[in-house]
């Protein structure tokens, strides 16, 4: 613990490098830099401080150069508060004895700073509702209004981006707090939505006309703070975009980017990446390359000759048309990466990170394209239960006992996570700050269960921690179960995201909320435990669309 001396030591060292122009202006360049995403992983490992302490390490030669008149020791704090925006610490003054180096107190203050920016967000909304509601009432006889709205209580905004942003803007480390965030982001009040009308004709069973307005509710967006509120410049927005990405990398251990997603493979896959990259690049999908390693991954492990299975392939032109007929690696890859970029364009995919279209396309892959062009056709697109469908149809048509892997998407993409920290945007981690993939004990797929020995559709994923874990909600929604209810998850938490999605948190020790409350993604909703139907504490997710189960994987951080 640290005595007041040594924060008044630290407030008058923090103050004296705001003063220094030429050595904050350094350390801020230095803040946006790649070593620092490093750093900010560390962070979620040994705290703060083991953060700041590997960053100094490894620019130590950098930091020498831009930084002479800053001690070692007296730097060592101001490069952590460079690496994350102010508001995580809360009050600064109290740094030392409270948030500074307590992961569990700087989550603590980014909740509450989340929740300022929501409410604010659902005043507004709740206000211009509540407007459009007036006018449907006044509306003359023989007219009726309906109101739409792309945006509710549990839509998606970048409230890290949106903090982010406040605190550059705020600038002085003393002013920050979410008082005074929620009081800045007011003064967009009456702004952040506005709508649009349509009059339309609708005809009754009499044959009779009703005139119908809809109203349209239109959200201005998350970059309209950064314009309009804080009125950032170019290089204020690439200081809070950096804030924004070191604080993903400090709560999910990845930066937030839409622009691809990672392998995670063995090194007999890892061993042909240059092989990939070259024929990506030669077929236009150079983007693809991580997703590639995944296909090579579930397809041989890397362990085969004919890595990518892809013998019976179209532009199998050299080889025996039978299961591993290639037997040179480089034509099987060069055969692989083109049928795959076939797929991506009869998919219509253009974003490794587009899930939909790119689970079309890696079905596509395993079936053939003609089922990429079925499917669009009688369902617009991919999904498991119509997967199954097309390998029956298949099965009879060819008088074969087995078509292809019904499961193929979900076993392919249990190698790749998606760009946006692993998921899809307005998800969060069920483990909020810790890498809860190295805890995976059961995937979502066929499995030997555990307690009976039989073999059995598992619908989730088994993440395995300590009994008391905290667990989060990986999107924000509604409690509709909070309890036991006897069927085998024990004390399980469901939550009704809004959307179609629901999520089932199943073999808690203790629930921590209620039925009826409404949470915020990363709100801690109960305790890991093994009650139910368990054989250890463990966390099973499941995650449901339209009522049917599909893999966590695809859509958490």
């Amino acid at each position: 613990m640290y005595d007041d001396n040594d924060k008044n030591s630290f407030m008058e060292a923090l103050q004296t490098a705001k003063n220094i122009d030429g050595a904050i202006n350094a350390a801020k360049a230095l803040k946006a830099g790649k070593s620092l995403a490093g750093a900010a992983k560390g962070a979620a490992t040994f705290g703060p401080y083991g953060a700041a302490v590997g960053f100094l390490i490894e620019n130590r030669n950098t930091i020498k150069k831009a930084l002479p008149i800053i001690l070692f020791i007296l730097f060592l704090p101001i490069v952590f508060m460079l690496m994350l925006p102010s508001i995580v610490f809360g009050n600064l003054t109290d740094a030392f004895n409270t948030a500074f180096n307590n992961e569990t107190e700087i989550l603590k203050n980014l909740e509450k700073a989340k929740t300022a920016v929501h409410e604010v967000l659902l005043e507004d909304y709740h206000a211009m509702r509540a407007e459009l509601e007036q006018k449907i009432i006044n509306l003359p006889e023989g007219t009726v209004g309906a109101i739409e709205s792309s945006f509710n209580e549990y839509s998606y905004v970048d409230s890290l981006l949106i903090i982010s942003q406040y605190c550059v803007y705020e600038d002085h480390f003393e002013k920050i707090n979410v008082a005074n965030l929620k009081s800045t982001l007011k003064k967009a009040s009456g702004n952040l939505f506005s709508y649009t009308e349509e009059t339309v004709k609708e005809k009754n069973e009499d044959e009779t006309e009703t005139t119908k307005i809809i109203y349209t509710i239109n959200f201005v967006g998350d970059d309209y703070f950064a314009s309009n509120v804080f009125n950032l410049d170019e290089n204020q927005r690439e200081i809070a975009n950096a804030y924004a990405q070191n604080l993903y990398l400090f709560l999910y251990g990845t930066n937030f980017t839409t622009s691809g997603g990672s392998a995670n493979v063995s090194v007999e896959v890892e061993q042909y990446t240059e092989l990939i990259k070259k024929y990506a690049e030669k077929y236009g999908i150079p983007e693809y390359v991580e997703l590639l390693k995944a296909v090579m991954m579930q397809e041989s492990g890397g362990r085969s000759v004919d890595v990518m299975q892809s013998s019976e392939c179209a532009y199998n032109t050299n080889f025996p048309k039978r299961p591993n007929g290639i037997t040179d690696t480089e034509y099987s890859i060069d055969c692989g990466v083109h049928y795959f970029a076939d797929a991506l364009k009869a998919a219509g995919c253009t974003s490794p990170s587009d899930l939909k279209k790119v689970s079309l396309a890696l079905q596509g892959y395993n079936f053939g394209l003609g089922y990429i062009s079925w499917a669009l056709e009688n369902y617009g697109g991919y999904s498991e239960s119509n997967a199954v469908e097309f390998s029956n149809i298949m099965k009879a048509r060819m008088g074969w006992s087995r078509y292809g892997d019904v499961l193929y998407v979900s076993h392919v993409l249990r190698y790749y996570s998606f760009g946006e920290t692993g998921g899809q945007q307005g998800w969060g981690s069920p483990f909020v700050g810790k890498d809860w993939r190295k805890s995976v004990t059961s995937e979502f797929s066929y499995r030997t269960d555990p307690i009976n020995g039989k073999r059995l559709y598992h619908d989730g994923l088994d993440i395995a921690y300590g009994k008391g874990t905290p667990i989060n909600a990986v999107k924000g929604g509604k409690i509709l179960v909070a309890s036991d209810t006897g069927n085998g998850f024990g004390i399980h938490i469901v939550i009704d995201h809004g959307d179609g999605t629901t999520a089932l948190y199943g073999h808690c020790s203790k629930a921590l909320v209620t039925v009826g409350q409404t949470v915020a993604t990363g709100h801690a909703i109960a305790e890991v435990g093994s009650t139910g139907r368990s054989t250890g504490n463990h966390l099973h997710l499941t995650i449901k669309e339209n009522g049917t189960a599909v893999n966590p994987r695809n859509y958490i951080r």
